[in-house]
C-alpha cells in the first residue's frame, strides 16, 4: 500500500478519537473498565469517567443489549473521552465490524481457541494491509468527517483499535503462544470464570492450577512482544 501524505495523516490523527485504554497500556499504566450489566443508559459513560474509569465495557455475549443501545453508549463514551469496549457474541466479521463501525474502539472476542480464529479477529477488525475490515467512511470514531482519505483512515484507525481474543478454554491455553503471535493481536483477555470451569475448578481463582494457567497465558503475551511489538495480557 502506498505511503499516506503526512498532512492527511496529521488531519486523521487530529479528528480520530484516541483510544484511552490502548494509550494507557502502551504507557504501561493501569486502565480500569466499568462493566454495564443492568443500567444501559447513555449517561453511564460520564458517570464512569467521573469515577475514574478508563472504559465502559458492554458485553453482547451475555447481556440483553441491542446494537442501537450499544452504538448510543459507545458514542457517549467517545464524547467524554473514554474507551467504548465491546465483548462480541462470537468471532464473526458481521459482529466485529458492525460494533467498530458503531463506535467501539476495543473488541473482545470470546472462545478464541486457535491461531486461525485469532486471524479471523484481526481480519474483521483491521483495515488492509493488516486485515480485511470493510471500509465505511462516516463513523463516530472519526467524528463523522468526510475530509479524510481511505488510506489515512486505515492507518490511523488501525493504530487506535484494540483487539483482544479471550482465552477461556483448555484448547485456547494449549494454543496460546500461536494465538498471541498472530500479527494484529493487541492483548490476550483471560476469561476467568469459563477458564476455571473448563479446568474443572469452578470459581477457584486462588487455586494453584488457575495461577499456573494465567502465568502461561501471560508468558505467551510476553514471548510475542518482540521487534517493537507489544502484546498485553
Amino acid at each position: 500500500m502506498p505511503s499516506v501524505p503526512e498532512d492527511q495523516l496529521a488531519l486523521a490523527r487530529e479528528l480520530t478519537r484516541p483510544n484511552l485504554v490502548k494509550h494507557l497500556m502502551l504507557e504501561n499504566k493501569l486502565a480500569h473498565s466499568f462493566g454495564l450489566r443492568i443500567a444501559f443508559s447513555t449517561e453511564m459513560p460520564l458517570v464512569a469517567k467521573r469515577a475514574g474509569y478508563s472504559a465502559v465495557l458492554m458485553n453482547l455475549e451475555h447481556m440483553a443489549m441491542s446494537m442501537e443501545t450499544m452504538k448510543d453508549i459507545a458514542v457517549s463514551c467517545l464524547n467524554v473521552g473514554i474507551t467504548p469496549a465491546v465483548v462480541v457474541p462470537t468471532c464473526a466479521q458481521e459482529w466485529i465490524s458492525r460494533c467498530l463501525d458503531s463506535g467501539a474502539q476495543a473488541i473482545i472476542v470470546p472462545h478464541v481457541n486457535t491461531a486461525g480464529q485469532a486471524e479471523l479477529c484481526v481480519n474483521a477488525s483491521k483495515f488492509p494491509p493488516l486485515g480485511h475490515r470493510s471500509v465505511t467512511m462516516v463513523t463516530a470514531m472519526t467524528q463523522y468527517t468526510t475530509q479524510l482519505s481511505h488510506a489515512a483512515i486505515a492507518e490511523v484507525v488501525n493504530d487506535e483499535v484494540l483487539i483482544m481474543p479471550m482465552i477461556e478454554t483448555k484448547e485456547g491455553v494449549e494454543n496460546v503462544e500461536e494465538i498471541a503471535a498472530v500479527p494484529g493481536i493487541d492483548a490476550l483477555f483471560i476469561g476467568c470464570a469459563d477458564l476455571c470451569m473448563e479446568l474443572g475448578i469452578p470459581g477457584q481463582y486462588d487455586s494453584e492450577l488457575f495461577h499456573t494457567t494465567v502465568a502461561k497465558i501471560a508468558g505467551a503475551a510476553e514471548k510475542a512482544s518482540v521487534d517493537g511489538r507489544k502484546v498485553f495480557c
